[in-house]
């Protein structure tokens, strides 16, 4: 039967904190505060019997959510043994009875995000942002909990990658391996803002497009060029002055992109910091072998984009359900929200195909105009947004006309995700 394997659930759209980096404070965001009504869970739980995964977190802090133990209590009732159920938090409300009253009830993961390795405070009253050591207080929480129940409950981080934070992961990793942590996430950051883009680890484009433009750097300063500058003016002249030696450079140049299917954006794409990238590469080596020596399972992400790109959450056949009840596809269309490509701010809508208070999910999912969304993201051949030589066009996606379509002629909203260029991971 074609139907969801993996769900998340918004339970609140309200948190305790206020971090920078969060979707929800960006100028042009509109995503209301509310939470998921105990009758709309309701709705949902035929449907929980045939999946695999149930992800209750959204943008807001899941345990400020009232009837968080019932719902999990619910879901566990009606889930297959085998399933997991979730819960991503910032951890500041999760005291020991808190987590022990959880895990009896059938949670099977808790994730708890890591913003910052600062050890200063317990939390930033002023700015309401997150510190390690409210992690920390959460962790000796739950281990202690874990000690009076029989029932198994994997505890994760979440951590942020940044250039900043880099540096202390080996360390975090060391940490986690004496405190009882059983697997670690990490993830880029979504680039919402402009402080976001310079703090940025994650590189747009992808290793082969970034070695291709590096060999024809080499190849024009072989030549005494500078392929930048000389191509600047071929762009500025619209190639009617380009001395005939770049010109057959360039030449050669578009012809190999184009048959490795290569795109770039010369106006972002810079050849590799040889020095800075082999000192995280070896930061991210430091922390694979101590995952591996303490058995923590360990998730990084990549530095570059995908050269051909994959979207996890069709693979994984998963949807998503709002607070309200909304059913929506992914992640980046889950709220309509402010983001940004480069030096541009994009607006996102969200996308919804049906609410579980109206229908029940299986229908939402096999309605006509929600197959036709699936079987078109399937296919990749949306805009590049994040690779496209005359991007961004933030017009094509923050047109008033209703989902128009992109310069590719394609109807998903997907050129400007982030999700499926490989840098960007959650629970």
């Amino acid at each position: 039967m074609d139907s969801p394997k993996k769900i998340y659930v918004e339970l609140t759209t309200r948190c305790n904190l206020q971090c920078s980096m969060c979707v929800k404070y960006t100028a042009g965001s509109c995503i209301p505060e509310c939470d998921l009504e105990l009758d709309v869970f309701h709705h949902l739980l035929p449907s929980l019997t045939t999946i695999d995964n149930l992800v209750l977190s959204g943008i807001g802090e899941s345990l400020l959510h009232s009837n968080l133990s019932e719902i999990i209590a619910l879901a566990r009732k009606h889930m297959p043994a085998s399933g997991t159920i979730g819960v991503q938090s910032n951890g500041l409300l999760l005291d020991r009875d808190k987590a022990a009253d959880l895990i009896e009830q059938g949670l099977t993961s808790l994730c708890l995000s890591v913003d910052s390795f600062s050890d200063t405070c317990s939390l930033n009253h002023e700015t309401r942002g997150h510190s390690f050591q409210a992690v920390k207080e959460a962790v000796k929480n739950v281990n202690s909990a874990r000690e009076f129940t029989s029932t198994r409950l994997d505890l994760g981080l979440q951590i942020v990658l940044t250039d900043t934070t880099i540096e202390d992961l080996p360390s975090l990793i060391s940490w986690a391996a004496t405190s009882g942590i059983d697997y670690i996430i990490a993830s880029h950051l979504i680039q919402y803002d402009i402080e976001v883009e310079k703090e940025n680890l994650f590189n747009s484009h992808s290793l082969e497009a970034i070695q291709l433009y590096k060999k024809y750097c080499a190849k024009a300063a072989s030549m005494g060029l500078s392929f930048e500058r000389e191509f600047n003016y071929y762009r500025k002249t619209a190639g009617t002055k380009t001395n005939d030696g770049f010109s057959d450079l360039l030449d050669s140049f578009f012809k190999e992109a184009r048959h490795s299917d290569i795109r770039l954006n010369f106006n972002h794409i810079k050849p590799i910091n040889s020095k800075r990238s082999e000192e995280i590469k070896a930061v991210l080596e430091q922390t694979r072998k101590i995952a591996l020596d303490n058995g923590i399972e360990l998730h990084l992400p990549q530095l570059h984009a995908n050269h051909h790109r994959e979207c996890r959450f069709l693979r994984d056949k998963t949807t998503f359900i709002s607070a309200n009840g909304d059913v929506t596809p992914c992640h980046f269309l889950w709220h309509t929200y402010s983001t940004r490509v480069f030096s541009e701010n994009i607006q996102v809508r969200k996308r919804v195909f049906g609410n579980i208070c109206e229908q029940p999910l299986e229908d939402i999912w096999l309605n006509k105009q929600y197959k036709i969304f699936r079987a078109e993201a399937e296919q990749y051949e949306y805009s590049s947004c994040w690779s496209c030589p005359q991007g961004p066009c933030a017009s094509l996606v923050s047109d008033d006309s209703e989902y128009a379509n992109d310069c590719f002629g394609s109807q998903v909203p997907c050129g400007h995700c982030q999700w499926n260029l490989g840098g960007i991971r959650c629970l």
